[in-house]
């Protein structure tokens, strides 16, 4: 687990392109350390370029930089190389953010030391700068989510000790040039890795197992029916069984959460036994898990209403999953965002799902609007927080409310929301 420079030490130019003032002075003083200087004049005369996790992978000046030669990275795989404890990667079309969240929650309960961000966007445990400047010693767990143009712009020149994958869906197709370019890019994630390493996949889900095909690390799994192998699977009874490569095995008790999460505590358990974790030092801490902010989590009272702040569901799957979580407390749904980018179908879908529920619709924003009558929505906002008063009205005193907006929305409305007070 060793590491060492991503960049050779010979002095080559660079050029950065990271809209994060913080995150662009990370990079730029990791890249000082390897050698790098900052190319003075166009960046066509840089040798090295940084990008972010909001650069397609299809960007003009990317394709025009690798076509010459010049090596592309980000500040993830900067940060990555130079870790010396193990890395555990995380990604996926959903559930990310949360499994990181679990993990760190069970591997510091169990004794571990841990390294993961705090700082970056929404709570996603993205390697920003706040991980730049901390030198994560043999003994430190570094925590990494890679989302999709993370991966499709990194080297991996240090692969992931456990990676994990949560599920492969159609996402991002603004980002990438097709579906097969997101997958791939999401499989990127295994880039380096050989048997001494591991890949921890969900058992449940047929599809992304088809589409990851064989991987060269040593395979655990989660979720799905316990067949005897190695990871963490739930019970018929609600409990949990986790099994080691020893074929050591615990009982634990899963957290009274929604379904979202237990099966991000599940895959989380399984990386931390592929880390080397004891099935007995996770089994106790299980239940300890919560809701990472704005994933189905639920907040203080707003106007005597109950408030679940689901405000990163902004594709109808993931509206469509917490619809499918609290359809039994029959919840005022607010839904909506900046813009409609989404195929209507499965916009109708969902909307088809909440008339059959016979749940109660306030819309807000631009995207909104534009659902129009196929909502039967009872009112609509400008704002979030409009349609989040509106929604508690209608509710009344113990109603829930879910702010789940199936629509990209600002994160500053997102912040709003996740401002109220947590139960």
């Amino acid at each position: 687990m060793g590491s060492g420079p991503i960049l050779p030490k010979d002095p080559i130019a660079g050029a950065i392109r990271i809209h994060s003032d913080d995150d662009r002075l990370a990079a730029t003083a990791l890249l000082a350390g390897s050698g790098v200087i900052m190319a003075i004049g166009p960046a066509a005369s840089a040798a090295v370029l940084v990008v972010d996790e909001w650069t397609p992978q299809h960007d003009t000046e990317v394709l025009a930089a690798r076509a010459r030669g010049c090596r592309v990275t980000t500040l993830a795989d900067l940060i990555m190389a130079r870790a010396e404890g193990p890395i555990v990667a995380v990604t996926g079309t959903a559930g990310k953010t949360s499994t990181c969240h679990a993990l760190r929650v069970l591997l510091i309960n169990s004794g571990a030391t841990v390294a993961m961000s705090d700082t970056a966007r929404s709570s996603n445990a993205w390697p920003d700068h706040s991980l730049a400047g901390t030198s994560t010693a043999p003994h430190v767990v570094l925590i990494a989510e890679l989302t999709s143009t993370h991966l499709c712009h990194m080297e991996m020149q240090r692969p992931a000790d456990v990676a994990i994958i949560t599920t492969l869906r159609p996402d991002h197709a603004d980002l990438h040039p097709d579906h097969a370019a997101y997958i791939e890019s999401k499989k990127r994630i295994l880039l380096g890795q050989g048997p001494s390493h591991a890949v921890v996949l969900p058992g449940d889900d047929p599809d992304t197992l088809s589409a990851i095909g064989a991987v060269a690390g040593d395979t655990w799994m989660f979720a799905g029916p316990d067949v005897g192998a190695k990871g963490a699977f739930r019970r018929p009874d609600g409990r949990c069984v986790l099994r080691d490569s020893r074929g050591a095995v615990a009982d634990g008790v899963l957290p009274d959460a929604p379904p979202v999460l237990i099966r991000a505590v599940l895959a989380a358990a399984a990386g931390a036994l592929a880390l080397g974790a004891s099935p007995e030092s996770l089994a106790p801490h299980m239940a300890k898990v919560t809701p990472a902010p704005h994933r189905q989590r639920e907040l203080g009272r707003f106007r005597d209403a109950r408030v679940i702040d689901d405000t990163m569901a902004a594709t109808p799957r993931k509206t469509r999953a917490a619809i499918e979580a609290f359809a039994s407390q029959q919840p005022v749904v607010v839904i909506g965002g900046d813009q409609f980018i989404h195929d209507p179908a499965e916009v109708t879908e969902v909307l088809g799902r909440i008339r059959d529920l016979r749940l109660r619709v306030v819309a807000f924003g631009d995207a909104g609007e534009g659902l129009g009558a196929d909502a039967h929505a009872i009112s609509w906002a400008p704002t979030v927080m409009g349609a989040l008063a509106a929604a508690a009205t209608i509710a009344g005193d113990g109603g829930l409310v879910l702010v789940s907006p199936m629509f990209p929305m600002k994160p500053a409305e997102r912040d709003q929301v996740a401002a109220l007070p947590e139960s």
